[in-house]
């Protein structure tokens, strides 16, 4: 099973509104880091690679940017991100972080919060981070680098040493009648296919990949105290790069305080071809080079390429 369908299994369905309920971030530290990092202003394009159930969405919407693009692979994730997100300025896709339907240089920044280590090649997803951003602007990524799946633990001294924390799984499995060993059927199905590097790797991606001014800053503390008693915390580490600056003309976009579709419309591309695709109909989209569509879905553009291009 490609990890696309993995994670699209693991997220999808009442796990999306568990991951949601149980995502212990404190909102206001996470403000301060992105006023720190984030160098754009606030009618910027910005993508937020990896929406989830779209809470750094709505974080960068109630700082006050007014034109955000909230993408991941996962329907489930969207819908739940749909419901958070109706009344701000955030427009959702479902499409994949290693094939963005998004064009060459036509976002500000890409910002993505835990997102690189479910990415089966994060190499790829860091060259298309770069891609979409035009020459000048940011790619920042709040990562933990790699994670512990903590597999072979036996569940007996999973209950006796952190009981705290097995009672608010059990919790959680109950109350949203989530499989209980779904976690550890992710890590089986997912085993040797999940690079997961370091932040030291991660960062020295980006530089790799032509970054500028890449920084990465100390592990620190963004969970809750929640967070803190059922998971042990939630600690983060910031990476960000600037793309460089070229004499090359590069696509502009007009700036505008309506976001809407036809403002969106432009800077979205065929995922198969990188063509533009254009409106056929309130319900489709239509790709003016190869000619594939593809529904919009409650306001949603559905830009997946082909089940045989995902990994």
């Amino acid at each position: 099973m490609k990890v696309a369908e993995v994670v699209q299994k693991y997220w999808g369905g009442r796990a999306a509104r568990a991951y949601d309920t149980m995502h212990y971030i404190d909102n206001e530290k996470m403000k301060r880091a992105l006023l720190t990092h984030l160098n754009v202003d606030k009618n910027s394009i910005i993508l937020d690679f990896g929406t989830g159930p779209g809470s750094l969405a709505l974080t960068l919407a109630e700082m006050g940017y007014s034109r955000i693009i909230g993408l991941d692979i996962n329907e489930s994730m969207l819908n739940v991100a749909k419901e958070k997100l109706q009344n701000y300025s955030v427009k959702l896709l479902r499409g994949d972080g290693l094939h963005l339907p998004i064009a060459d240089n036509s976002v500000d920044a890409v910002v993505s919060k835990w997102v690189l280590w479910v990415m089966p090649d994060p190499q790829k997803a860091v060259e298309e981070m770069i891609r979409v951003t035009k020459p000048g602007g940011q790619v920042i990524a709040f990562s933990s680098g790699r994670v512990s799946p903590e597999k072979n633990r036996s569940l007996l001294k999973k209950i006796f040493t952190f009981p705290i924390q097995n009672f608010h799984l059990i919790y959680i499995t109950l109350r949203f009648r989530i499989p209980l060993l779904r976690t550890k059927e992710f890590w089986q199905k997912t085993k040797g296919k999940l690079p997961m590097y370091s932040l030291k790797e991660y960062a020295e991606i980006f530089r790799q990949k032509g970054l500028t001014s890449v920084e990465m800053t100390k592990k620190e503390e963004y969970g809750t105290l929640g967070a803190k008693l059922f998971f042990g915390g939630f600690k983060f580490s910031v990476i960000k790069g600037t793309k460089p600056k070229t004499s090359d003309m590069h696509t502009q976009f007009p700036d505008s305080s309506d976001w809407n579709i036809n403002e969106l419309l432009p800077i979205l591309v065929c995922p198969v071809c990188r063509s533009k695709i254009v409106m056929r109909n309130v319900n489709e989209l239509v790709c003016e080079e190869c000619h594939k569509t593809y529904p919009i879905v409650q306001d949603i553009p559905y830009l997946l390429p082909d089940m045989g291009k995902l990994l």
